[in-house]
């Protein structure tokens, strides 16, 4: 089935892979432990994307502030990515 939340273009497509690739081993996990994965996997992708499309790497404040943003939306990991995105094109 196709998820109509993922992002079509970088850097965006490839950090919200990485949550969801998390985001599948929550439930062997507590929720500090699954929170603390998604966070750094997130920063870490968005990390590597920013170096190779010539980005601002985001700070692990950057990533929960748009983490707690895109809280409780119907697209939480499309929303989170594209706020990381946002983060990674300021100047």
């Amino acid at each position: 089935m196709k998820d109509i939340f993922q992002p079509r273009s970088e850097p965006a497509k490839s950090i919200y892979e990485a949550f969801q690739i998390e985001a599948a081993m929550r439930n062997d996990r507590s929720l500090d432990e699954w929170q603390l994965a998604e966070r750094n996997a997130v920063q870490r992708e968005a990390a590597m994307q920013a170096h190779k499309l010539g980005l601002r790497v985001p700070t692990m404040e950057q990533v929960e502030r748009a983490e707690r943003y895109a809280f409780g939306s119907i697209d939480y990991g499309c929303k989170w990515a594209l706020g990381v995105v946002n983060a990674m094109r300021q100047n």
